[in-house]
């Protein structure tokens, strides 16, 4: 991940407390006797939706512990994080798996380190969280200058350059010739010890850990490959982009990855990454590598500078591609201010995210710490937001200052441009931390049909309208 360095009308009001926390689309977080059948999620064009055709926003986090046995358990994580997850109106966690761990040596994969992962999607599950299953790498592997071995070794050639000058990861980029030659090698398709290529390898490995997924609940979806570092030929992608690194090397290689799964799972999205050098602001060129029609783009946002185009260049990429876009990655720092403008600018343009903490960071100057859940969460980024929207979102926006969340939709589903049945509901999450003393809901087209200030508010549209207008001010 990128470091500090690259860091580039209806009153209600009452003294109750609802002890009720949201939910992504049913309601409450904390585990029901009965839990109702678990959503699963498609797209429609550019907006994540559920069963029912709802529009979905994630406010999540990562969850990727780089530290030998490279599985969130053995750092710590457990059902009181689960739990404060959801309290805190986390709905999605981005579940890193190091492919290192999964297939320690060429063909042969580790079916319990799997599982471990596998418990804590489904701990995370019984929270009614979704997990994005991530296979995670930040610089390839420890014995070319990366700070943790995502990729095996086995997988790892440098052909005898060195690794000098490594300031360091993510440095280590820029610098390191061994960095360099082993990306080249793994996208020539280099062949393994055993004299498959490396590239068919990790495509293997992933339809083995997606069949391990495929009828689990609150599953999102698959991450395919974090940040992939085009090697060599770096220099050519700033300040215009990778176009040829993406389109005839990136892609060609994550249609391997989707093609594996898509021969074990036909269902759950499936989202490709851009090159790294977009997490700084480079123009995006990547293409759905397959035309996929459950796909999406994972983007990150560590743009430098004081414009940031990584959103918006995301977001313009995918909805060309007629994708779902996600900020999976973004923060890895500690500045209030500049989480909650990063924030701001996410709702501006109504994008779901996830969050990474610092203390998801693993380098020489901020050592990973336990994946716990205050340790994944920042408090400057819980904020309120539209978890369901029975309609297609116009604008929501949160001001922190004075409380005053606003949100309009129209009453139309995003995949048919048809009404709702009567009594579909909207949903969203309001922190207690953000209206401690309860909360009033001004609302033109729709009826407040949850309990005075419950966590999740609920709103149902009234037979006719259009269009929905509210206002939520702290009481």
């Amino acid at each position: 991940m990128p470091v500090e360095r690259f860091r580039a009308m209806t009153l209600l009001s009452s003294t109750a407390r609802c002890l009720g926390l949201a939910m992504l689309v049913l309601g409450l977080t904390t585990p029901a006797e009965a839990a109702p059948t678990p959503p699963e999620l498609g797209h429609v064009g550019r907006w994540l939706t559920d069963d029912q055709g709802r529009v979905v926003t994630v406010h999540g986090v990562n969850m990727v512990y780089k530290i030998p046995p490279y599985f969130p358990a053995a750092g710590g994580f457990g059902e009181k994080d689960a739990q404060f997850l959801a309290e805190n109106g986390v709905n999605a966690v981005r579940l890193g798996f190091a492919w290192n761990a999964v297939e320690p040596r060429p063909g042969v994969y580790d079916d319990a380190y799997i599982e471990k992962i596998r418990q804590t999607q489904q701990l995370l599950a019984k929270y009614r969280i979704h997990s994005l299953v991530d296979s995670h790498q930040d610089a390839f592997n420890e014995s070319v200058g990366a700070s943790w071995s995502g990729f095996p070794a086995w997988a790892t050639y440098a052909d005898g350059f060195p690794v000098q000058p490594n300031p360091g990861f993510p440095a280590v980029y820029f610098t390191s010739p061994a960095q360099n030659q082993t990306w080249a090698n793994f996208w020539r398709d280099r062949a393994a010890p055993d004299g498959v290529g490396l590239q068919e390898h990790y495509a293997a490995m992933w339809a083995h850990v997606a069949e391990r997924f495929v009828d689990q609940p609150y599953v999102m979806g698959y991450d395919l490959i974090n940040e992939p570092w085009p090697g060599w030929e770096y220099p050519s992608c700033f300040p215009k982009g990778c176009p040829r690194f993406e389109t005839g090397v990136l892609a060609p290689f994550q249609a391997k990855v989707m093609n594996a799964i898509r021969r074990v799972d036909r269902d759950h999205l499936l989202f490709y990454e851009p090159s790294l050098t977009n997490d700084f602001g480079t123009p995006n060129w990547m293409p759905n590598p397959t035309g996929d029609p459950k796909a999406g783009m994972s983007f990150h946002d560590y743009c430098l500078g004081k414009v940031d185009t990584c959103v918006t260049n995301g977001l313009d990429r995918s909805a060309a591609e007629g994708v779902v876009g996600v900020v999976t990655e973004f923060g890895a720092i500690k500045d209030a201010t500049k989480l909650t403008a990063l924030t701001d600018r996410f709702d501006a343009n109504m994008v779901s995210w996830m969050f990474w903490s610092q203390a998801q960071n693993q380098t020489p100057s901020h050592p990973q710490e336990p994946p716990t859940g205050p340790n994944l969460i920042d408090p400057s980024i819980i904020r309120p937001y539209p978890s369901a929207v029975a309609g297609t979102p116009q604008q929501w926006q949160y001001d922190g200052t004075t409380g005053t969340f606003t949100l309009g939709y129209s009453t139309t589903r995003a995949d048919s441009g048809r009404p709702f049945a009567p009594g579909a509901r909207t949903e969203v999450f309001l922190p207690e931390s953000n209206y401690p003393g309860g909360y009033q809901v001004e609302s033109q087209g729709a009826e407040v049909v949850s309990s005075p200030d419950a966590r999740v508010l609920q709103l149902a549209a009234i037979p006719g309208q259009d269009t929905v207008q509210v206002t939520v001010t702290r009481r």
